[in-house]
């Protein structure tokens, strides 16, 4: 008889350790350098499913928003809101430039929704002509140059709060609601614009 060829009874019995799918590998590995690397991938995971689902970061730039939102402002907005609701008028709201393949993001706030009629007229803003209260400016705001929009079915008119000093649908034209991104909710910086974004 070989002895070579014999083997030990209880290594013969000992079960083959199961094998680990993919994922599981992916989770239950060892080391120092893969657990960083897995939640590294984690991490990036999460934060692209929040950032094309729930929330996005914008800085703000230059005074069209005025007073309302200052140019240097980090804010995060909500995206949820639009995913499962209509914007809403006087909303400050993110959006793409309407057209630009540069995807560069404007705040702007909504004055006429889909399917009416925005007039400007004497300084005033009127909506299937009742005029617009709009609070949210100082006292006194005029608003030029006079001119109608009929609005499509998922066209939007976008003001800035700053209306002598804002590139907005009155130079560009309406925003379709597939290039709006989100309501602005929280400012991060600076310091003291600390906080939710007020209704």
């Amino acid at each position: 008889m070989n002895q070579d060829s014999c083997t030990n009874p209880a290594e013969a019995m000992t079960p083959a350790p199961p094998k680990l799918s993919p994922w599981q590998k992916f989770f239950y590995g060892t080391g120092c350098v893969y657990e960083l690397t897995k939640w590294l991938i984690v991490l990036v995971v999460l934060s692209t499913l929040i950032h094309f689902f729930i929330a996005t970061f914008s800085i703000v730039d230059g005074q069209s928003m005025e007073p309302n939102f200052h140019s240097g402002e980090f804010i995060i907005a909500n995206r949820w809101t639009y995913l499962f609701g209509s914007p809403k008028r006087s909303d400050p709201v993110i959006l793409r430039f309407p057209g630009d393949p540069e995807h560069v993001k404007y705040i702007k706030r909504i004055i006429g929704l889909p399917g009416e009629k925005v007039t400007i007229s004497k300084g005033n803003v009127y909506i299937n002509n009742v005029k617009l209260a709009e609070p949210y400016l100082p006292p006194g705001t005029q608003t030029y140059p006079e001119m109608t929009k009929q609005l499509g079915s998922e066209d939007y008119f976008l003001l800035g709060d700053n209306r002598l000093n804002s590139s907005d649908s009155r130079v560009w034209g309406i925003a379709p609601q597939r290039d709006l991104i989100g309501k602005p909710w929280f400012v991060l910086w600076p310091i003291q614009f600390y906080g939710k974004i007020d209704e």
